[in-house]
């Protein structure tokens, strides 16, 4: 008996051992399980206040990369900012400082990806009125005329600011509308006096003006806005170097400050080309060869669309090679090719594998080439296959009219030009076609219509009024009301020649030959600088006044083929 509660004994601090052990172990686990229940959701929250931590250190690293890149753009160096911008934007899509500045960048350098990235930069909360503006103004460089309108139309809605009316200006010049663009360019000099790119856009609108006291008044403007180191300097010299009635100091001066310009671009430098041209003309050959040397790699594109300009095509093409892949500078070779009449090289470079040509450009150079080889069949199934193609799309109606105008498709432009007015925003420049083509084709009917139509948009636009005027009177209809018209026009606008031949024409009709030949009294006039419209009204009054030695004159130098029926009619009555 002794022996078992010894053995009781010995067992009792055993069991007492083995169970403290298990409830050390129990106690421990439970410690163990409560950590990890509380560190993992530590765990997640430590990772997700880490995520947004990381986008805004890629965020910061974007916009010092976007910096460095607006360094380069400073430089000139447009590929080391079109890298690192692209860097930024890889790091941060929808970062605000990278978007806009490659979106400037783009326009600046006349990208296709301009658009889209103003798009993006636009759907920004950042974004601001000036960042839609400059949309607006990319919209209108890529010839994208439909949106402009819309995003022109938005930013006038809210209290414009002098860039916005700045910018509708310009849209309606683009779009044949002289009369809205001058209307938008008084208004905002008038907002803001001082305001120098407002004095130099509606310099620019008065220098494209056929008033003679509104083209001095645009030089007076653009003088004053280029004497000052102010923001406007830079357009005011350029659009004083395109003025016509330059002087030849005036010629020296302008180009002198165009040479002070910074930063001096290609468009300065063919500026300043245009201007020696005139005033150099023995140094010609040199001046061509030193735009291209200096500007050919790095302009190529300006370059050659100017070289075609000044009918210089064979410079053109050995700066535009063969292999050129690039779309507008190829356009600009097949332009090259055609005006030198290379008809095989053409029908080679459209059969290249690598073509990326829109198919609209491609079927038109067809029908220009199959017009050009006498094919008319041919010609007109391209023709027809380039119109389908175009759709609606006014920036390729716009192309394709414009290019079958100088191709000499006359009537193919003419349709391109219908289907084109009925985009409201195209109106004025289809129109303004429709004009020119119905010229083209003697068709005075058709012409009265269309001027007709003008007139209905911009009934205030005196040249609307005198171009409707002009062909009742040719028609012999409503004699009396557009003769009274006539007068009333020359009245207000006496030194506008071609108002005074509708006058003119309006006394021929009312069979008073001396106030008809009163009509051109004045300062000589330069006849052959005219259009042989103008010829033909004069040499009628010249006649009913039986002076006919001077008639004869007039008449030796008009091209017959020029004038329409009722014209000719003018010239040959007794």
């Amino acid at each position: 008996m002794s022996i078992l509660p010894s053995r009781l004994n010995i067992r009792a601090p055993m069991n007492q051992d083995s169970s403290r052990g298990r409830h050390s172990y129990r106690t421990s686990k439970r410690r163990r399980r409560i950590f990890w229940i509380a560190f993992i959701p530590l765990l997640l929250a430590a990772l997700l206040a880490s995520r947004p931590a990381y986008h805004w250190l890629k965020a910061k690293r974007a916009a010092s990369l976007a910096a460095k890149a607006e360094e380069f753009v400073q430089q000139n160096n447009f590929l080391e900012a079109a890298n690192t911008y692209r860097a930024a934007l890889q790091l941060d899509p929808l970062g605000y400082r990278p978007l806009q500045g490659a979106a400037r960048l783009a326009t600046r350098l006349n990208h296709a990806e301009a658009i889209g990235l103003w798009d993006q930069v636009v759907r920004l909360p950042q974004a601001t009125s000036a960042d839609r503006e400059e949309r607006a103004a990319a919209l209108m460089q890529a010839a994208e005329f439909p949106a402009a309108a819309l995003a022109i139309d938005e930013l006038l809605k809210q209290n414009p600011d002098t860039n916005a009316l700045v910018l509708a200006s310009c849209y309606s010049e683009r779009t044949g509308n002289g009369t809205r663009a001058l209307e938008y360019a008084r208004i905002a000099v008038k907002r803001a006096p001082q305001d120098e790119i407002a004095q130099a856009r509606l310099a620019e609108v008065l220098a494209a003006s056929l008033k003679a006291d509104e083209r001095s008044e645009a030089r007076e403007i653009l003088w004053a806005v280029a004497a000052k180191k102010g923001a406007g300097r830079k357009s005011a010299i350029e659009s004083l170097a395109r003025a016509p009635d330059l002087t030849t100091n005036e010629q020296r001066k302008i180009l002198d400050q165009l040479h002070t310009l910074d930063p001096f671009t290609v468009t300065d430098a063919l500026l300043a080309a245009d201007l020696r041209l005139k005033m150099q003309p023995e140094n010609t050959v040199a001046i061509y060869e030193e735009i291209i040397a200096s500007w050919g790699a790095k302009a190529k594109l300006e370059v050659a669309r100017w070289l075609n300009a000044h009918q210089q095509f064979d410079r053109a093409l050995s700066l535009v090679g063969r292999g050129e892949g690039r779309d507008q500078l190829l356009l600009a070779r097949l332009d090259a090719l055609a005006a030198g009449q290379r008809w095989d090289e053409i029908e080679t470079t459209l059969s290249r594998r690598d073509l990326t040509f829109d198919p609209v450009v491609v079927e038109a150079f067809r029908a220009r080439l199959a017009l050009a080889r006498h094919s008319s069949l041919d010609g007109e199934e391209h023709w027809s296959k380039a119109v389908a193609l175009a759709g609606n799309d006014s920036s390729k109606l716009r192309w394709l009219g414009t290019f079958a105008e100088q191709s000499g498709a006359n009537e193919i432009a003419l349709r391109t030009f219908q289907h084109l007015a009925r985009s409201s925003a195209d109106t004025g420049f289809a129109l303004a076609g429709q004009q020119r083509l119905a010229a083209k084709m003697h068709d005075i009917s058709a012409a009265r219509t269309i001027a007709e139509k003008t007139l209905a948009l911009h009934t205030g636009d005196p040249n609307a009024q005198n171009r409707v005027a002009y062909y009742n009177l040719l028609l012999e209809k409503d004699v009396r009301a557009n003769a009274s018209k006539a007068k009333e026009l020359v009245a207000k606008y006496p030194d506008r020649l071609e108002f005074r031949v509708t006058a003119a024409l309006a006394s021929l009709r009312q069979h008073d030959p001396g106030s008809a030949l009163a009509q051109f009294q004045g300062p000589p006039i330069e006849w052959a600088k005219t259009p042989p419209s103008w010829r033909a009204v004069y040499a009628a009054a010249l006649r009913v006044n039986e002076r006919e030695d001077a008639a004869h004159e007039i008449i030796a130098t008009i091209p017959m083929d020029k004038l329409s029926s009722e014209e000719r009619a003018l010239v040959e009555a007794q």
